[in-house]
């Protein structure tokens, strides 16, 4: 069991990283021809282009990308008021645990793909759904021995609605009209600390 009492999911798209999906920047940086996005189409072909492709290539590229500032902050201050940082997101697996490792993120969902002697074999697992999103919520809620309406998310993209719906307090981040109508508050800003007096809602609230 846990110290901290509640957990705080984190969309990766529009909020951890401005503007567009990581996984289609990504793979359009390494060059890999018909890059769609790994939630945008979910075919085969999308793991089989990164046969060959070394992990060091991976983690160059996302070590130059944008994030939004204040990812490291907010995630520390999450560790500080008993909240569990956590990553729910449809990307590759390899793109969440980068971003686990270097922000401080307890751990991160997505769509396995394979990796044998550093470079990536084009084997991958089933696409993520949203629904698989929500039972990742679950599960990790269950772990920590909460309920999941204890719990946050903080989302941007239309695919972040059902989480908003599963869990207590879902914050709307720089989003648009259509998700903000799903969340329970919305929060404008260039920085991520910008949800974190939201957040203190959970924290005041098992006072």
């Amino acid at each position: 069991m846990f110290a901290q009492n509640a957990a705080v999911f984190f969309s990766v798209d529009c909020v951890l990283v401005p503007g567009r999906s990581l996984s289609r920047l990504v793979e359009e940086r390494l060059g890999l021809s018909g890059a769609s996005g790994v939630h945008e189409s979910g075919q085969a072909d999308d793991a089989e282009r990164w046969t060959g492709i070394p992990e060091k290539a991976l983690h160059t590229q996302l070590a130059g990308l944008p994030v939004v500032p204040g990812v490291a902050e907010t995630t520390q201050w999450c560790w500080n008021n008993g909240l569990v940082p956590i990553i729910s997101s449809l990307a590759w697996t390899p793109i969440g645990a980068h971003l686990a490792e270097r922000f401080g993120f307890h751990s991160y969902s997505g769509r396995f793909l394979d990796a044998m002697n550093g470079r990536f074999t084009g084997q991958a697992g089933a696409p993520v759904t949203p629904a698989d999103q929500i039972e990742f919520v679950l599960r990790r809620a269950d772990d920590f021995g909460v309920a999941p309406t204890d719990c946050a998310a903080v989302g941007a993209c239309p695919t972040d609605g059902p989480l908003f719906d599963t869990v207590g307090l879902g914050i709307a981040f720089n989003a648009p009209p259509d998700v903000r109508a799903r969340a329970t508050t919305y929060v404008e800003g260039e920085d991520l600390r910008a949800v974190i007096p939201a957040l203190e809602r959970l924290t005041v609230s098992r006072v």
